[in-house]
């Protein structure tokens, strides 16, 4: 039975129209982009025949136009079906480029067809179709949708063309809506990261004020997080920095943010009591252990017990005793001197030294397995000149507790803060303490003047820090050379040159010599910058441009 060219398009366009109303249907579910997309392709080659579907969309990155979504294609086609933007390869490259319709009805015959995906694809034989609409977005093409038409049709390829450019304009639609929502949920994802960061600071700052650690510096805030981070494990933290930094305060803080906060925190700082002595502080002693022993006595460590101990200045630590430390760590017993019975012990160990340590083992004057015990989560404390901006917040901390002690109404003079900020504190927080205290109580108006600051800090040049060298030329046993987990090794206590009158001339040559360029002068000079400009307004040279 033969049916007539009427019945043969009102059944086309029934076609046409089923695949509409199901096209139609898919977008109304729930957005996924991509599943719908795919879906769509899906149902042009069930119901039209139209096969292997694909979406191809420009890469900036790569000056390219790759296919990000497809349907009846191998992963070995997709490989292979990237066009170089540049020079507007083949029919979709020709398409994406003018926004053309893209219609080769013999792909053997079409010496602008590019045989990748097609070629590929191994399909039964017969006359290949290849049919490119552009995906528009007001007017300007966005991507290419592309299909191919294998075997003899009937239908006209008009009918295909109007098709795809429904579908082209269905999942134009999909692409500006999933842009929409992916940049929103960016923004969102980048707001909320934000709102975390900034509930973290903030809370980061209410433990650490609540521990008398001020400041907002970053280097400081750094330090906090460290500290917090681990304070809820056993591990062994060790801090690093120099003196007057504070790191009692960051033990204390880790204690009370630990699960031992409720049990005792035990502080000793091993360099302040006298080596002969300091074992019994440690371990403890049993009446009549030795001549002055009138009674048993509790060590530090079985007084932490359940808390944590603090060993400040642990590299002063006497090398007889580190071996006694470690055995303690190990097996978490103690033995208290004269006593023939070990105690068990259960505490966390805090470290805090202000030496290289791993330039002390390399001396052989700290052991390496005793190191390596402690030193499992290294703090680095940042010195005070690395804070510059938390300088003022630390000064007017101190005179407003010296304005409640000594109940006066002291403040400085604006000038008065770049006289702090431009100086090196080699004594850190501890230093600017004193100094702040000593400046007050001199002063003899309520008003604290740059001046009066500038006379107290030269009086500090009558301390006398010595520097710290490096260990001698020869190379140590490979065994001790340290480094561990990547980190450097730092040397804690910066050496500091104080302001002396003579200098003023080679500063003045230097800055000449190098066209008033402070970084270069104070690298030649090897100083820091903030000592060069802080000898420059001490000594009264004219200070130089920035």
């Amino acid at each position: 039975m033969t049916i007539s060219l009427p019945e043969r398009m009102s059944q086309q366009m029934k076609r046409e129209l089923v695949v509409i109303l199901e096209m139609a249907k898919l977008m109304e579910k729930p957005l996924d982009a991509p599943r719908t997309i795919q879906g769509l392709l899906r149902l042009l080659s069930q119901l039209y025949g139209l096969n292997c579907g694909r979406v191809s969309l420009p890469d900036a990155a790569t000056s390219t136009l790759q296919v990000r979504y497809s349907y009846g294609l191998s992963p070995e086609d997709l490989k292979a079906g990237r066009f170089n933007l540049n020079f507007n390869e083949g029919v979709t490259g020709y398409v994406m480029r003018t926004g053309s319709i893209g219609l080769v009805p013999d792909v053997e015959k079409e010496p602008l067809f590019i045989h990748r995906i097609t070629e590929l694809s191994h399909h039964s034989g017969g006359r290949m179709a290849f049919i490119a609409v552009p995906i528009l977005e007001t007017g300007t093409p966005i991507g290419v949708l592309s299909v191919q038409r294998e075997g003899l049709h009937e239908r006209p390829f008009d009918s295909d063309i109007s098709l795809l450019r429904v579908a082209a304009a269905m999942i134009g639609q999909l692409l500006r809506i999933h842009k929409f929502v992916v940049e929103q949920t960016a923004h969102l994802v980048k707001e909320n990261q934000n709102l975390r960061h900034s509930i973290a600071v903030e809370g980061m700052l209410k433990q650490s004020l609540a521990h008398g650690i001020l400041g907002t510096s970053q280097a400081l805030m750094d330090a906090v997080r460290s500290a917090i981070q681990v304070a809820r494990s056993d591990a062994p933290v060790m801090l690093l920095g120099e003196s007057g930094t504070g790191k009692e305060k960051f033990a204390r803080m880790t204690h009370q943010q630990s699960d031992r906060r409720e049990k005792p925190f035990i502080c000793i700082n091993c360099a302040a009591i006298p080596a002969e002595l300091l074992e019994s502080e440690l371990f403890g002693h049993v009446k009549g252990a030795f001549t002055g022993a009138s009674q048993s006595k509790q060590g530090k460590i079985l007084q932490a017990d359940g808390g944590t101990l603090f060993l400040d200045e642990i590299g002063d630590m006497p090398l007889a005793l580190q071996s006694k430390l470690l055995r303690v760590l190990q097996e978490k017993k103690v033995d208290p001197i004269g006593s023939m019975q070990s105690v068990s012990v259960d505490f966390r160990v805090i470290t805090a030294t202000h030496v290289n340590l791993q330039e002390s083992v390399n001396q052989g004057s700290f052991r390496l397995d005793l190191f390596y015990r402690l030193h499992v989560v290294p703090v680095h404390l940042p010195p005070l000149r690395e804070r510059q901006g938390d300088i003022k917040q630390l000064a007017l901390h101190f005179l407003n507790e010296l304005n409640h002690h000594y109940e006066r109404n002291w403040s400085l003079a604006g000038d008065a803060f770049a006289v702090l900020e431009n100086f090196d504190w080699p004594g850190n927080i501890r230093q600017l303490q004193n100094v702040m205290e000593r400046t007050a109580l001199t002063n003899d108006e309520d008003l604290i003047s740059a001046d009066k600051l500038r006379q107290s800090l030269a009086s500090e040049s009558a301390i006398h820090i010595p520097q710290r060298h490096a260990p001698a030329a020869a190379a140590p046993p490979a065994m001790v050379d340290v480094t561990v987990n990547g980190q450097d090794n730092r040397t804690y206590g910066r050496s500091y040159n104080w302001v002396h009158q003579d200098e003023a001339e080679t500063i003045r040559a230097m800055l000449a010599l190098t066209n008033n360029n402070q970084s270069e002068a104070a690298r030649r000079l090897k100083i820091s910058l903030r000592q060069l400009r802080y000898r420059v307004d001490k000594l009264g040279i004219e200070r130089p441009g920035p």
